[in-house]
């Protein structure tokens, strides 16, 4: 076996043969379908696979030029696989698996809107008022009624008039509030 002066160096070592340099474009261009299958059968959501190998690409874009890899596709799919298991333990980490897409739940809350804050804070001054606007005996029945939780025989005691009155005090009480506080939908009924 003889050897070129070029493969010797002043010093006797010899070198490798000559490589071309890795060209990134050619590589993309040359297995840019082969990576994405290899991709869409390793990685657990196939819809992943695009950004794993853009990121391959990425990383592969320092070897630009260089003559010293041996085999460039070999080194592109061993990035494509490098960056893949990062892509997986990230998930495992974040638990991505056991996450659902919040766009998909519908969020309700038990607190009330601002809004109807007001609007029960008025409504609840309007009824107040509507009470105390009830003759004191009427008012007085009513309250007992639904403050205390007084049974409409209790009031009759208490009161000293029959459960036939208590039941005609809180029905009137009652028409009178809803008037109140029922607007316009009290009226027509």
């Amino acid at each position: 076996m003889s050897a070129t002066t070029e493969e010797i160096l002043s010093d006797g070592l010899r070198l490798a043969p000559s490589r071309d340099a890795v060209s990134v474009p050619a590589l993309i261009r040359r297995y840019h379908h082969s990576l994405l299958q290899f991709l869409r059968q390793r990685l657990r959501r196939s819809e992943d696979a695009y950004d794993v190998a853009q990121e391959a690409y990425i990383r592969m874009m320092q070897y630009e030029g260089s003559r010293e890899i041996h085999s460039p596709s070999s080194l592109l799919f061993r990035i494509a696989i490098n960056v893949a298991n990062d892509l997986e333990r990230a998930e495992q980490v974040r638990r991505a698996s056991d996450q659902c897409p919040i766009d998909d739940v519908e969020l309700v809350s038990d607190v009330p809107s601002p809004e109807r804050q007001v609007s029960g804070q008025q409504d609840l001054a309007v009824l107040l008022r509507a009470v105390e606007d009830l003759p004191p005996k009427c008012r007085q029945v009513f309250l007992l009624s639904r403050a205390r939780g007084m049974t409409y025989p209790q009031i009759a005691r208490h009161c000293g008039i029959s459960v036939k009155m208590v039941e005609k005090h809180i029905s009137h009480a009652l028409a009178v509030c809803l008037k109140k506080v029922g607007g316009a939908d009290a009226d027509t009924s």
